[in-house]
């Protein structure tokens, strides 16, 4: 069995740890979007990708390289650009070709592009994409032939378990999220932690193809046509038979139980994923409903000032979070016990008497109003940020227009910014009847500054 360091070099991938990390993986970057064209198809002159080197280290004063050799300079853009071409050369990352005329190119091996491809994407946080995918699976079977059959298979086989693993991705990136939301304890996080979630989270999986997953290109309205294709050629046994002897031809097989084997083990993965892929988007929806519950969780922690017994333990726990040597003397009363000896614990036994109930008379007039309005306010406090409260209060506020800007919102209290956060938190989850729209202004209302964006009925 082909091991993965016996196409890959041993050092591969200690570029990557190195202490000039960032500046390799950005020569990286550069030689491969310099050479990637038609015309160059990774292969591209030493001359031209020295020049772009040249350029990037003219703008940028990186540090020193640390894995420079004795005879070796690095001091002027050329010869750090000569030294990072030296070391991709060493590791494995890109080979030279002799052309003739004094003339070089360089060229990037087949992992390298593969690889590089993919670290690029992570940088640019690429989202997969989901439009289309099913239904070109649809598309596929719909239009099946014998002709074409085996290709035809290959290609829905290909597509549904691109579909799967891109799925999974998406629940692991939650997931993400999540851990990340649940790691953070300072107050001072509140910040990142609103841009994480406001803005980060919402592009990378409401605003991506996702959202189009579960609404224009939606399981449900072509899932039944892919099963029933594949049923109707499983069921068929003429057709399977024919679908074998073709892949004994194309595949070069002798056995005709493997082919048929092959042909089943297509149509059986098309179906079970399919199956598997419904399960798979429920479980993403219970995953974003317990990240977007945590994070409205922890922004009504942070953002608890009250004198309740909430706010009470939130600024109790921030005091023993920022203080290394605190006396917790100063705040519980530990005292240490012994038993004098082994009956000290000992409770006699006594006869079992019939209790007495005893009518209570409950007064309400030794209660004041106003505490009586106070208790009642605090007992209910936690149900005004609930999503059905939230839902109703933004009903509230479109109940003259169909659309309105966050704004135009009144920020009186802090009860009124908490909501402002939980509407647009809130505007994704099932059962909403609103949604919400960024809009590329910034906006300043009362104290705070954030990217507006407008509220729009669903009804």
């Amino acid at each position: 069995m082909a091991h993965l360091f016996d196409t890959l070099p041993s050092t591969f991938f200690s570029l990557l740890a190195s202490p000039n990390r960032h500046v390799y993986i950005d020569c990286i970057f550069i030689i491969y979007r310099a050479i990637d064209s038609i015309e160059d198809a990774f292969q591209g002159d030493r001359e031209f990708i020295v020049g772009k080197l040249i350029d990037y280290f003219d703008e940028h004063l990186a540090d020193e390289f640390e894995d420079v050799e004795e005879e070796e300079l690095a001091h002027t853009s050329r010869q750090k650009a000569n030294h990072v071409i030296s070391v991709l050369k060493k590791h494995g990352w890109l080979g030279e070709e002799e052309l003739g005329d004094y003339r070089t190119s360089l060229n990037l091996f087949d992992y390298s592009i593969r690889i590089i491809d993919l670290l690029e994407k992570i940088e640019q946080h690429a989202q997969p994409e989901y439009t289309g995918e099913i239904f070109a699976v649809y598309s596929l079977l719909s239009s099946f032939t014998i002709e074409e059959g085996i290709g035809i298979l290959e290609q829905a086989a290909i597509k549904t378990e691109d579909i799967m693993r891109k799925l999974k991705a998406l629940k692991a990136n939650i997931y993400r999220f999540y851990y990340d939301i649940t790691k953070r304890h300072k107050r001072e996080d509140l910040q990142d932690l609103l841009e994480k979630l406001l803005v980060e989270y919402k592009q990378n999986f409401f605003d991506s193809a996702y959202y189009n997953l579960k609404t224009t290109d939606s399981l449900s309205r072509y899932k039944r046509g892919i099963l029933e294709a594949v049923n109707k050629i499983i069921s068929n046994e003429e057709m399977m038979d024919l679908l074998a002897q073709n892949v004994m031809q194309l595949k070069r097989l002798e056995d005709y139980n493997e082919a048929y084997q092959y042909i089943e083990d297509k149509l059986r993965s098309i179906s079970e994923n399919f199956n598997a892929i419904e399960h798979l988007i429920l479980a993403i929806d219970r995953k974003n409903e317990q990240y977007v519950s945590a994070a409205a969780s922890k922004i009504l922690f942070f953002t608890n000032q009250s004198d309740d017994i909430e706010g009470i333990f939130n600024r109790l726990f921030r005091i023993v979070l920022s203080k290394a040597d605190i006396d917790y003397s100063m705040i519980f009363r530990l005292v240490q016990t012994k038993n004098l000896d082994t009956d000290s614990l000992y409770n006699q036994r006594r006869p079992r008497q019939e209790t007495v109930v005893d009518e209570i008379n409950d007064d309400d007039s030794l209660i004041p109003e106003a505490l009586r309005t106070q208790k009642i306010k605090a007992l209910l406090k936690n149900n005004i940020y609930g999503k059905k409260e939230i839902d109703r209060y933004v009903q509230s506020l479109l109940k003259a227009t169909q659309t309105v800007e966050a704004a135009t919102i009144p920020l009186d209290s802090q009860e009124d910014y908490i909501k402002l956060i939980l509407i647009f938190l809130y505007s994704k989850s099932i059962g909403m009847h609103y949604e919400i729209e960024l809009t590329d202004k910034f906006v300043t209302n009362q104290f705070v500054t954030f990217q507006n964006f407008l509220i729009k009925g669903t009804n």
